[in-house]
């Protein structure tokens, strides 16, 4: 069995003790088409249906029930063992897995300030939007966006995002001559591909349509996938982007990039940044300071966000 198979068989394991993909989904923190496709995927490899579907839900073969205690104890077994080796071995290691356009363009220019405290840390920072289940990866925190976490996880709120144009400060003077303007025609734009499950994370159209733009002229320019190329592409001078404020803000700060139609032009999001742990999991001076430096941080970023919202 390859490493590939565990969030397959994690699926499984939780599908079987909790009695459908939707209480499976709700524990892992994931979509019940998520876990449909991971128990899919273990299926076509292994080459046999797990599950009867009928209309009135899924029902798990004969064969599938008699290998669920064994599934439950070994994941459980996964779990001490990593709870073991943590409590034996806290030494300065420090493991944090965070989105990773919040890594590059809010966290890096902080972190010297968070090494002056502690200069022997040894930092893990896993840049990735992906699934992680805190309670068997060797993660002491995790930095989500969206909605509060389900399952038996600890959360604490860091901050909402704003979502609004930026570009270069060369650009704005060469396409943006009014900001008062209702109209991008002619105005390169930079679109960003939405990697987030929050309904108030909006693109042009729904910033234009937000605000009373043509929405003729909301759909032209390049895509990006990436966060940080969308916003180098803007620093660049090749466009107007739309983007989350903590992604911004160091580049507006800075005075790379400005908000051509002022800050009042933003669509604040539904979903929150969060800082996520295991809630029975023991903390050590690291960790505990870890957590206090990240909320300092974030109190101080929401009062620069209103100060310069209020500079509008």
């Amino acid at each position: 069995m390859t490493l590939s198979h565990l969030n397959a068989l994690q699926a499984l394991e939780a599908t079987l003790r909790l009695g459908s993909f939707t209480a499976a989904a709700s524990e892992l923190g994931v979509t019940p088409a998520a876990v449909g496709q991971r128990v899919r995927t273990l299926e076509d490899y292994l080459g046999t249906e797990l599950f009867l579907r009928t209309p009135s839900g899924i029902r798990p073969k004969d064969d599938v029930l008699s290998v669920e205690a064994l599934l439950t104890n070994s994941f459980s077994g996964l779990a001490d063992a990593m709870s073991d080796l943590r409590n034996r071995n806290p030494g300065s290691r420090l493991s944090v897995t965070l989105p990773s356009s919040f890594v590059e363009n809010w966290l890096t220019s902080l972190l010297s300030d968070f090494y002056q405290r502690h200069a022997s840390v040894d930092l893990r920072l896993d840049a990735s939007n992906r699934d992680v289940n805190l309670a068997n990866e060797d993660f002491d925190f995790a930095v989500r966006y969206g909605a509060p976490p389900k399952g038996r996880l600890e959360s604490v709120e860091l901050f909402a995002d704003h979502l609004l144009p930026v570009c270069s400060p060369g650009f704005a003077r060469q396409y943006v001559a009014d900001p008062a303007a209702r109209s991008l025609e002619d105005i390169p734009l930079i679109h960003i591909a939405n990697r987030t499950s929050d309904p108030s994370w909006v693109g042009f159209d729904g910033w234009g349509l937000t605000f009373g733009f043509d929405p003729q002229h909301l759909d032209h320019g390049v895509h990006f996938t990436k966060v940080s190329s969308g916003l180098q592409s803007a620093i660049a001078g090749q466009g107007l982007v739309l983007c989350g404020l903590v992604e911004a803000f160091n580049a507006i700060h800075s005075g790379l990039l400005v908000a051509p139609f002022g800050p009042t032009l933003n669509c604040k999001t539904e979903g929150l940044y969060r800082l996520l742990w295991v809630p029975d999991r023991p903390m050590g001076r690291l960790q505990l300071d870890f957590k206090e430096w990240l909320l300092e941080k974030a109190s101080a970023f929401s009062r620069a966000t209103e100060t310069f919202f209020g500079e509008g």
